[in-house]
């Protein structure tokens, strides 16, 4: 039989594999983006929410009794909420099944190399997922008006709704944010991937799946929200599912509410399943729920998110996602195909702008009004912008104008992450600074460090010697304390006198104390001299690690970017922060510093506390918890 004679049966194979060849290639991908440069750190766990996990998961045991492991001082109690419980019973039930086989998880400061695989392989299943959600959605049967476009035949509109749904899968396989995340276990990407399950179930279960779907449905559910509480919109999406139910023509509504009250039930057994002590020590729960909720609403103060000053609701969210989140042509698109989504569902659009909308709409309703505007929380929506691009490129009616921006799309999306995941072939600005430092600096000199910042050096052995911040001097900069007054800067500005180095680990400090020059006008004049040169310190070093557009200068520093162009501070950090060393060379004397500063009679303020009496209460609690982070994360590496 000739090569061009194959069977029926032959040649359905080789259509099943083109089918899944490109699927495959998005994955594999996909997974080298995420894989690459997991150990980007060299295990100092330089990620605080990443670190803070590895803490809680080393300190679970298991109890002795099930009297012990049902009372709040169970050893299983993680006696932290600000993330669910999930992703920590995961990480150390994952450890605890691979450690007879690798024996350097015997050391609990290597948990690193079971936590990053997972939240790559997490992320990589939320890839999978949103090309299977975007097979069911584009399959749906819809008015005539929203069919995807095509030959008009079912073959055509197949093959449409195929490419949309790898275009989709590709986008969130490139998408930056997404490889980005990936590369720390946090609780994002699970988060992200538990949505994406209960929103492909849902489409299931409204495509009129059996009892299976429905109970599986119910039990996604749990998981997302033992997870992480901001995952309660999804019980909209539990309505929607079980309200466009095909298989019940006209439903009743006792029976509607019967299925949504099932699945509601079966979630809430699982949440207490995977979260147990939110029950158990409810009052924990409810206090760090309540704590981490009014952080986030600005009801509740912190340094951390004084970055936020003066950005715009919704806007800052949308503008960092569409620019460093997806790139610019990927992230404009998805959210144009985010606007034209929710007009078409206003206008009584198909139940499947109904379902995506459910989950997207609230979510985005109420983190967009957060104070708190980390670039992270806009995670769970990029597989659903990812998927509403495609859907929007899919539906053009030119068959070369759809290619055509499929592609570019795809194309710039995939050079986009490439230029981003070649950032980690360099070792960390930190570790680099952190070497610098010990081979420049003679032991025993002065270092000032700023505080709610890495200090530096961390803990490196060089030329087989073990090396430590501790052979220094050092001075913490409390330059978030307030009142920004005199008593606060004499005592700063005896300790810059003394110095001989300042080590300036980030851009946290004077890229956000600047937003608030009322609040902190002495800071603000502060970090303006000293990136002038006016109070006697010079730039020796710098440190940053790839492109340099990745982490542009911003104001107050020279050659800024402009404001529209500012990456938020998470997304730039704790991977690829920039690093600025600082000598002293003019030795200016502690009056002077403050003659220069526009201070006036310092000396004869409050005794010259550094710390204002006024001090509020959550920043000393947070300054305590930190500080007690801190010496844990020490403890660990000099171990």
């Amino acid at each position: 039989m000739g090569s061009g004679a194959r069977s029926p049966k032959s040649r359905r194979l080789w259509r099943s594999v083109g089918k899944t060849l490109p699927l495959l290639l998005i994955l594999a991908i996909s997974a080298a983006l995420r894989l690459y440069g997991l150990n980007w750190d060299s295990g100092h766990w330089l990620h605080p929410d990443e670190r803070q996990i590895y803490f809680v998961t080393i300190s679970l045991g298991w109890p002795h009794s099930l009297a012990a492991a049902l009372s709040p001082d169970s050893p299983l109690n993680p006696h932290f909420f600000a993330y669910g419980s999930l992703p920590i019973y995961v990480l150390k039930l994952v450890a605890a099944l691979v450690a007879p086989l690798w024996s350097a998880l015997h050391h609990p400061d290597n948990l690193h190399l079971i936590g990053r695989p997972l939240a790559a392989l997490t992320d990589l299943g939320t890839v999978y997922l949103t090309y299977r959600l975007a097979c069911i959605l584009r399959s749906a049967p819809r008015p005539a008006r929203s069919l995807p476009a095509g030959d008009g035949s079912p073959a055509g509109r197949e093959a449409s709704s195929r490419e949309s749904a790898v275009l989709a899968a590709a986008l969130v396989g490139f998408a930056v944010l997404h490889v980005q995340i990936a590369h720390f276990y946090t609780v994002d990407t699970l988060l992200t991937f538990t949505v994406m399950l209960t929103l492909n179930l849902a489409a299931d279960v409204a495509q009129g799946a059996g009892w299976r779907r429905q109970a599986a449905l119910g039990v996604a559910l749990g998981l997302a929200l033992a997870t992480k509480v901001s995952a309660a919109p999804l019980f909209l999406v539990v309505f929607v599912a079980h309200r466009t139910r095909r298989t019940i023509p006209n439903p009743r509504s006792f029976e509607i509410i019967r299925r949504i009250a099932l699945t509601l039930a079966l979630a809430g057994i699982i949440f207490v399943l995977t979260q147990p002590y939110a029950l158990i020590d409810w009052q924990t729960f409810l206090n760090d729920t309540i704590r981490e909720s009014e952080i986030a609403r600005g009801r509740l103060d912190t340094p951390y998110t004084i970055q936020y000053a003066g950005t715009w609701p919704f806007l800052y969210s949308i503008w960092q996602t569409a620019f460093w989140g997806l790139g610019v042509l990927p992230g404009l698109i998805a959210w144009a195909a985010f606007g034209l989504a929710l007009i078409r569902w206003l206008r009584r659009g198909p139940w499947t702008d109904a379902l995506l909308l459910a989950w997207a709409g609230p979510y985005l309703l109420t983190s967009g009004f957060l104070r708190a505007r980390y670039l992270r929380y806009m995670l769970p929506l990029v597989p659903i912008l990812c998927l509403l691009a495609a859907s929007l490129l899919a539906n053009l009616k030119q068959r070369h104008l759809r290619i055509a921006a499929s592609w570019a799309v795809g194309i710039s999306s995939w050079a986009y992450a490439l230029a981003f995941v070649g950032l980690y072939a360099a070792p960390h600005p930190w570790i680099a600074a952190s070497e610098w430092i010990y081979k420049e600096v003679p032991g025993g000199s002065t270092l000032a460090v700023e505080h709610w910042d890495t200090a530096l050096p961390l803990p490196l052995e060089l030329e087989g010697a073990p090396r430590r911040i501790d052979q220094y001097g050092v001075r913490v900069l409390p330059l978030y304390d307030e009142p920004d007054d005199a008593a606060k800067w004499k005592a700063l500005a005896t300790d810059l006198a003394d110095t001989g180095y300042l080590i300036l680990a980030s851009r946290r400090l004077y890229g956000s104390i600047p937003r608030l020059p009322d609040r902190y006008p002495v800071a603000t004049r502060y970090y303006d001299r000293l990136f002038a040169g006016d109070l006697g310190f010079e730039a020796v070093a710098e440190f940053s690690r790839g492109p340099a557009w990745l982490n542009p200068r911003i104001a107050p520093l020279p050659g800024a970017a402009p404001a529209a162009f500012r990456p938020d501070e998470s997304f730039v950090v704790y991977d690829h922060p920039r690093t600025l060393i600082l000598r002293n060379v003019g030795r200016l004397s502690a009056d002077e510093l403050l003659r220069r500063l526009g201070i006036q009679g310092a000396f004869l303020c409050r005794g010259g506390s550094s710390l204002s009496d006024k001090h509020d209460d959550a920043s000393a609690h947070e300054h305590t918890h930190r500080a007690s982070r801190r010496r844990d994360y020490r403890r660990i590496m000099n171990s």
